[in-house]
This record gives C-alpha cells, structure tokens and sequence, in this order.
C-alpha cells in the first residue's frame, strides 16, 4: 500500500516538473508569435505624441493667402456687429447732441464722489432721491475700465486707415510714374493710339490737385482797411461884441470840453 502511494507521488512529481511554470499574479505572460509580428496591432493603434503635436503652427493674426478683401470686409463686420451687441446701453454717435452730452459729462468724474458722499451722509438729500448712486457708480467704472478699449479702438481705426492709404499711395505713385512717361512719350509720331489715355489721365490729376484744400499759410488775409482820421472837434462859435450878458450862459456851452463824452463800451452798447 505505501509502496503504491510512493510511485503515485513521484508521478504527480514528474508531472508537475515538466509542465510549464505559471506566471506569477500582475504578470502578462509572454505570447508564442514570433518577435517581429508580436505587437504590431498595437503599434499601429498608437500614435506618437511628438509626431501628432509636430502640427504646422498657425498664426492667428495672419490672414488666410487665399482669402479676398471682400471676405475679410465681412469677417470683420461681424466681429465688429458681435463687439457692438455685447456693449450694453450702446448708443449710436448722434452729432446733433454729441456737444450737450460731452460738456454735461465733463463734470462727472469729478463731482459723483462728493454728490454720493452727500446722499450718503444727508438723509434729506436722500429723500429727494435726485441722484442714482448705483448708475452714478457703474457709469463711472465703466468709463475707467472701457477707456483703453476706446483708445484702442481708435488706434485700430488709425492704423487700418493708414495701411490702406500706404497701398493706394504704392499704386498711386506707379501711376503717376507711368502718367510722366506717356506725357513725353505721346509727343512721338507713333504714338497717336495713347493720346486720349494720356488726356483722360491729365483730366485726372488735374481734378485731384483741384480738390486739395489750399494750406492756412497761403491764404493771404486782406490788409486792415485803414482807420478814419477823427474829424477836429468845432470850434466854439465867436461871440459877437457885447454878448456876455445873461444869453452867454445859453450860448457857450457851461461845461468843459470832453466831460460828456462816453466810454467806449457804452459807445459800444449804443451802436448794438
């Protein structure tokens, strides 16, 4: 019996010694497939991180080379109309109003701190209820923080301004180089087929230097129109002989000479 139990042991034991080892827990064990092909579907699943961020950088600020002034126009009139929907209460520029609203307004940052100092402190002041503290405060942060946009702004619009006018400015000198040189070159014999292209040119240019407002300095201003000599003043009249008896004082003026003459601003009240 012990010697039947001894020979199944070591056949358990012969066993166990020629089959393979399992791996141990948290292990992957290693696949039969040949060491070129293990892997391959997992390689082609992954990407690189440094190939898929290689991308081309773009620049955001620089327009598209295939795109048209037109469409860029309309791309920025919607930016423009998206701006204009964001600003609250906006008002469009009304130039019949524009002075009352900018002298009224200059007295705003400095006199809403003492005016919200009064309603807070007096409560009859409150009472009146003459003054909106909160819209008085906000109208006030709103200009602090929106003044560097509008500057902005306005440095945009000199800009774009400015490079549209260096285009036209680059075009407008190759035409007038080009103006000069069919100006002499029209006076040859062959060259009767340029002469009304030459003429609607001169046309041009001649409405374009008619158009330009004449500087301050070369106006000349009229020369004063000389003042009026002041006429002599009349002599009294000469008494005759024996005329200083009691009719002198209706005849001679009582008064010195100048006394009732006026100021010149009341001269100057009288003729308006």
């Amino acid at each position: 019996m012990s010697a039947r139990v001894a020979n199944g042991e070591k056949a358990l034991n012969r066993k166990r010694s020629s089959s393979p080892p399992r791996p141990p827990a948290g292990k992957r064990a290693r696949g039969s497939a040949p060491n070129g092909t293990r892997g391959a579907s997992a390689k082609a699943k992954s990407v690189n991180p440094a190939k898929r961020d290689a991308v081309a950088p773009t620049d955001p600020s620089t327009p598209p080379a295939d795109i048209t002034p037109e469409e860029q126009a309309a791309i920025f009139i919607a930016m423009l109309d998206q701006m204009e929907a964001q600003i609250a209460n906006f008002q469009h520029h009304d130039p019949t109003d524009v002075r009352r609203v900018a002298a009224i307004a200059r007295f705003a940052p400095d006199l809403i701190v003492p005016t919200l100092a009064t309603t807070m402190s007096f409560p009859p002041a409150a009472q009146r209820n003459l003054f909106d503290s909160e819209k008085g405060q906000m109208a006030v942060r709103r200009k602090n923080a929106l003044q560097p946009v509008i500057q902005r702004l306005g440095a945009l619009k000199d800009g774009m301004q400015f490079t549209v006018n260096s285009d036209l400015a680059e075009a407008g000198s190759q035409a007038l180089d080009v103006y000069t040189w069919a100006k002499s070159y029209v006076k040859r014999p062959d060259a009767s087929r340029l002469i009304p292209y030459v003429a609607a040119m001169a046309l041009m240019v001649k409405k374009v230097i008619n158009h330009r407002k004449p500087s301050s300095s070369s106006k000349s201003a009229p020369p004063p129109s000389p003042a009026p000599s002041p006429s002599p003043a009349p002599s009294p009249a000469q008494l005759p002989p024996g005329a200083h008896g009691f009719l002198a004082s209706n005849i001679v003026p009582s008064e010195p000479a100048g006394k009732e003459e006026y100021p010149d601003y009341v001269n100057e009240a009288l003729d308006r």
